[in-house]
């Protein structure tokens, strides 16, 4: 139980931290960026977000994509579930990072169509991330999974 809480925060943090440095991309893209952000108020960042292209946001989506990707990547690869079926601690990932993003949209919004990408990205990403961390199944290590 303590490697697959681990596994779910070692995940999260990694997921968190490629938001992050997304973000921190995305704002090479507008043309310009607020100064001194610390005394800006909320009105004033909204207006900035209003104001951004739409390469902003596309590449806030390619960032989630990829925070989802390694999100189930890792945990699965820290939890050890080699079973079939053990998507489930790849969900649960995903599904925190969604209920984040979906609630750092609602803190500073943007286009609807960034809301939707939001919304289905992270499931999809961390479903692959989990495939690939699974690797290829073969039928002696099913087997021999299954018997013990």
């Amino acid at each position: 139980m303590g490697r697959k809480v681990t596994a779910v925060i070692t995940a999260l943090i990694t997921s968190f931290a490629i938001i992050v440095l997304g973000w921190m991309i995305a704002t090479k893209a507008p043309f310009s960026t607020p100064s001194q952000l610390e005394y800006v108020t909320h009105n004033d960042m909204l207006n900035y977000a209003n104001a951004a292209p739409p390469l902003y946001w596309a590449i806030g989506l390619i960032t989630y994509a990829v925070a989802g990707f390694a999100g189930g990547f890792i945990v699965t690869k820290m939890s050890r579930r080699w079973t079939t079926g053990g998507y489930g601690l790849s969900m649960l990932t995903a599904g925190i990072l969604t209920i984040v993003g979906i609630g750092a949209y609602a803190y500073w919004p943007g286009p609807l169509w960034f809301l939707l990408g939001t919304v289905v990205l992270f499931i999809p990403a961390a479903a692959l991330g989990h495939r690939l961390a699974e690797g290829p199944r073969s039928e002696e290590h099913t087997s021999e999974l299954q018997s013990h």
